[in-house]
């Protein structure tokens, strides 16, 4: 009867094992699960931030806000569809997020580009209106031909 008993307390320890494994693979489904939405997430607003950006959004925290999402959907391979689409209504419907393509002369707009400013002209200093100090500095200087 010894083993009979044996047997019995390791099918009880067996049928509590199955069960919490079972609990434990259903909690890491739900937290990957939950990662993924995040991820997925992410990969959105980052795609449509890019886009609102190419397109010449002011502020694409704004246009963000403010665009209809229903219409994005999932490819099999987890790229974001019909962001140019969303992105393309927002700017039909809420011209003033956008800067004005005419602007721009046709040309998309990015951030950070264009012309850079022209250094301001080099002064010339008057050596007769610097101290005794500075003027023997900038001898120096000039004679180790430094400027």
């Amino acid at each position: 009867m010894d083993m009979v008993e044996d047997i019995d307390a390791l099918r009880a320890r067996l049928a509590e094992d199955i069960a919490e494994r079972a609990s434990l693979v259903q909690a890491h489904e739900a937290a990957l699960a939950e990662v993924r939405r995040e991820a997925q997430e992410r990969l959105l607003e980052m795609a449509l931030r890019f886009g609102a950006e190419r397109m010449g959004a002011h502020d694409p925290d704004a246009v963000l806000a403010l665009m209809d999402r229903s219409e994005v959907s999932w490819s099999e391979s987890g790229e974001p569809i019909g962001v140019e689409a969303a992105l393309s209504r927002t700017r039909e419907a809420r011209r003033y997020l956008f800067r004005d393509e005419a602007a721009n002369h046709g040309e998309r707009h990015r951030l950070g580009q264009g012309a850079a400013p022209k250094p301001a002209p080099a002064r010339r200093q008057d050596a007769r209106a610097l101290s005794e100090q500075d003027y023997l500095v900038r001898k120096r200087q000039f004679l180790a031909g430094q400027i």
